[in-house]
């Protein structure tokens, strides 16, 4: 898997991050939050990757992370959920399907409320999992279907 943060130096992305093949983008890595707000906070870009990736052919499954608690953004599932729509709708212009899975991180007592933004990423197009290893799991099925 080819990422900004690879589990050894020869799967490292290029400078502009384009993926190839599998990759794992971290959008929290120091490298990407170097003079702007953590994405927990300011989702812009990684929603824009979001629109990036459905853009591209060779993209087979978007899984995502969203972390809610005290310091992450007021509502970040409202804005998510648009860019996941907008990706489902990006790839079906171009004849394909885009599977979105989203690994929901949080409790109900958090501010955001898991239930509500759950639902929210749902009713968008996502399978939602409040595991990352069982999104992980899921978004690995969904690539070898």
């Amino acid at each position: 898997i080819r990422s900004n943060i690879p589990l050894s130096p020869e799967l490292a992305l290029g400078p502009d991050l384009h993926s190839e093949g599998h990759t794992v983008i971290d959008m929290g890595d120091d490298q990407m939050t170097r003079g702007r707000p953590h994405p927990m906070i300011d989702p812009a870009l990684k929603l824009a990757r979001i629109g990036a990736e459905a853009a591209d052919p060779t993209c087979g499954v978007l899984l995502l992370d969203l972390v809610l608690g005290y310091c992450s953004h007021p509502d970040p599932a409202d804005d998510m959920a648009e860019a996941i729509r907008g990706a489902i709708a990006t790839a079906a212009a171009a004849g394909r399907r885009l599977p979105v899975v989203v690994a929901l991180v949080g409790v109900e007592s958090d501010p955001q409320g898991l239930s509500r933004c759950a639902a929210t990423l749902a009713a968008a197009g996502a399978d939602v999992y409040l595991s990352n290893a069982a999104a992980t799991r899921r978004a690995l099925d969904l690539l070898a279907s």
